[in-house]
């Protein structure tokens, strides 16, 4: 697109070149006041016939007319090849004025081809600064999303080594809560075995002993009838088995099943409670109550 300036330029020197052309063309074919020709007076018809040297004087003053004349037209041929000469260096002047014009317009739009090019060329470059800062921008944010993602990763990764260690120490809590709680029933067992023992033999001396509670009564049939029905042999000596007994109302024997113990002691018990059927119950319901489901441990007798 043409510049401002460059289209008032181009104007001025159209118009410039065009009024010397009109100047040119009005000056050749304007009639010069000093090539008009002169009225002659038509006297000599009128006038009475003069003598002949009045005749010679109109001669002379004919030719001096026409001298006169000739030297106007000449003056007046001369003003007009000064008149067209000075055209003709206007016209020179003008076309000098329009090729300087040209030439000026040329190099004005040389300049403006160049500051095209340079505001293009300022153009691209500001388009690839920008396109390089959004690539910039661009890098920018993908790292700090990069950094972003690595950080909750990292927090993630943290929080799941506090959860396992939470979870760590959960466990080991646990583990050694079962621990101490399998070292307090194992010392129960151990107690309650001694005790056990120790009702054992005190149940041989004090079988007929009527100080027993009931229960221990009971339980002491209930072993003794187990201890009936136990067929022992010399791989037992020294090992015992504890087992669990449920009854019913009536005694029967609803399940057995084995706590822990020496494998072969425990069939053997199993077997005699399986053989014993029923077994002795209270009816007391204070007394069943503590002997449906009982624990007893089963140590052979030889």
């Amino acid at each position: 697109m043409m510049q401002p300036e460059f289209k008032t330029a181009l104007k001025k020197s159209l118009l410039l070149h065009v009024g010397f052309v009109l100047i040119l063309v009005a000056s050749n074919f304007a009639p010069s006041p000093s090539l008009q020709p002169t009225p002659v007076t038509a006297t000599a018809s009128a006038a009475p016939s003069a003598p002949i040297e009045a005749v010679a004087i109109d001669q002379q003053q004919y030719e001096q007319r026409v001298q006169q004349l000739r030297e106007q037209r000449e003056q007046a041929q001369r003003a007009e090849q000064q008149r067209i000469a000075e055209l003709e260096r206007r016209a020179r002047a003008a076309e000098q004025a329009r090729a300087e014009e040209e030439q000026r317009i040329r190099r004005l739009e040389q300049q403006r081809q160049q500051q095209d090019a340079a505001a293009r060329q300022a153009t691209a470059a500001a388009a690839e600064a920008r396109r390089q800062q959004q690539q910039e921008t661009e890098r920018a944010r993908q790292a700090e999303q990069q950094r972003q993602q690595a950080e909750a990763e990292a927090r993630a990764a943290a929080e799941r080594r506090r959860q396992e260690q939470e979870a760590a120490q959960r466990a080991e809590a646990e583990r050694q809560q079962r621990e101490r709680e399998a070292q307090l029933r194992a010392q129960q067992e151990r107690e309650l075995q001694e005790r056990l023992e120790r009702e054992s033999q005190a149940r041989q001396v004090a079988r007929q002993r009527q100080t027993v509670t009931e229960v221990e009564r009971f339980t002491a049939m209930i072993r003794d009838r187990i201890q009936q029905n136990l067929r022992v042999d010399e791989r037992m000596r020294g090992r015992q088995c504890r087992i669990n007994i449920r009854l019913a109302s009536n005694g029967f024997v609803t399940n057995v099943s084995v706590v822990n113990g020496d494998q072969v002691v425990c069939d053997a018990a199993m077997r005699a409670v399986e053989r014993a059927g029923t077994l002795p119950v209270s009816q007391d319901p204070d007394v069943f109550e503590q002997l449906r489901n009982i624990n007893l441990t089963v140590i052979p007798e030889f």
